[in-house]
């Protein structure tokens, strides 16, 4: 049934395209799906990409999953996971693409509190495993009401064409080595007057990389609290027994981080975690989260690019995230998400269609879309992923 929708969904969404002129029929049209954490860059991208290239992509945001699945299946030419697809179900000569980075954000609803709070990877925890039921917790206050350290990015001028226009655009400006470069830091002592009211956990109840990202930022930065691995599927990873009557109504799921956020906008005292463009498009407030030197860190293109680049990589495209780093802008819920692609296409004009798409996503859509927080990837990661899509046939 499942793939029944997505050939039906993915032949309609092209069709449409096709109706609008965006694609070219000259090109080749490919069609993709998996992860919500790349959709908001792989939305913004798409007609610049078509009107560039001459090829065409539709994208079935349907969650990490579901895009494992579908390309097992072959009923996606690329699909997308926000965790390593190490399965036995994976096809031959399949690769890992790092080709997207950005945060994973902590957003939250208490009515009439505007303020950013900032909170330590342990109180996160605790909250997400309802230690902490109550807004008006000592942990949160201690958290948030002291004098708070933030970095405050260097950003640079770049010139980039949207619909055919050339615009300019900010960009965090990087080192020689690909690290982002830290103009100043902020001091400032907030005082946040939190509310007596009940906390309401939002998580994703579906297959999603997402909670793998963040669930395995909770098993890293607070083990004694967070006390079982990482995992995509966010019920077995809770520290607990999710089904507890305590936590009845208070402790909810939705599917995709567009229901999830969604679900906090119209719930009093929600929280959940998910990709920063989801909070903007929810007008949430969200967390910065303090890292391994007790600085608080915004979910941004520049806190991400600090904590990845203290990753190691594998032969497959996988990362090892380092979240012991003590560089001090790095924001800690930071994540690639990975294309998933073949090295050798039964197609070669569909392989060719791949290898430009990985390509262009690389190399300009971070760069022309910066108010999705994506991140520009440059330095080692960047020559690493050069060398991946060099494979693709």
């Amino acid at each position: 049934m499942i793939r029944k929708f997505i050939k039906i969904f993915s032949v309609l969404t092209a069709m449409i395209l096709l109706s609008t002129g965006a694609a070219n029929a000259a090109g080749v049209s490919l069609v993709g799906g998996g992860a919500t954490f790349s959709n908001p860059i792989l939305d913004a991208c798409k007609a610049e990409f078509a009107r560039e290239t001459g090829d065409s992509y539709v994208y079935n945001s349907l969650g990490s999953g579901a895009g494992r699945a579908g390309f097992d299946k072959g009923d996606f030419d690329f699909g997308w996971s926000d965790t390593p697809h190490l399965g036995a179900s994976a096809p031959a000569g399949m690769l890992h693409l790092p080709v997207v980075a950005a945060p994973v954000a902590v957003m939250y609803n208490i009515p009439g509190v505007t303020k950013q709070l900032s909170l330590t990877p342990a109180t996160i925890a605790k909250i997400f495993s309802r230690q902490i039921t109550m807004w008006n917790d000592p942990l949160i206050k201690a958290d948030t009401n002291r004098i708070v350290k933030s970095p405050v990015f260097e950003t640079e001028k770049v010139n980039v064409t949207v619909d055919g226009k050339s615009t300019t655009t900010d960009v965090v400006k990087k080192d020689a080595s690909g690290n982002p470069i830290i103009k100043r830091y902020t001091q400032k002592r907030e005082a946040v007057s939190l509310p007596k009211l009940a906390i309401t956990v939002v998580y994703r109840n579906d297959s999603s990389g997402t909670s793998g990202i963040f669930t395995n930022f909770l098993a890293a930065t607070a083990s004694s609290i967070w006390t079982k691995k990482g995992n995509n599927d966010f019920p077995s990873s809770f520290p607990g027994n999710i089904n507890d009557v305590k936590n009845l109504g208070k402790i909810q799921g939705a599917k995709g981080s567009e229901l999830t956020s969604a679900l906090v906008a119209k719930t009093p005292g929600a929280i959940t975690y998910a990709e920063k463009d989801y909070a903007t498009k929810n007008k949430l407030v969200f967390a910065k989260v303090f890292n391994n030197v007790d600085i608080a860190v915004e979910p941004n293109a520049g806190g991400v690019s600090a904590f990845l680049g203290a990753a190691t990589t594998n032969a497959n495209g996988t990362l090892n995230l380092d979240y012991t780093t003590v560089n001090p802008s790095a924001y800690l819920i930071g994540s690639t998400s990975y294309a998933l692609v073949l090295t050798k296409y039964k197609d070669p004009a569909k392989g060719a269609a791949v290898k430009s798409l990985m390509t262009y996503i690389l190399d300009k859509c971070a760069a022309k879309f910066p108010a999705t927080e994506f991140a520009v990837i440059d330095g080692k990661l960047y020559d690493f992923n050069k060398s991946l899509i060099a494979k693709i046939s």
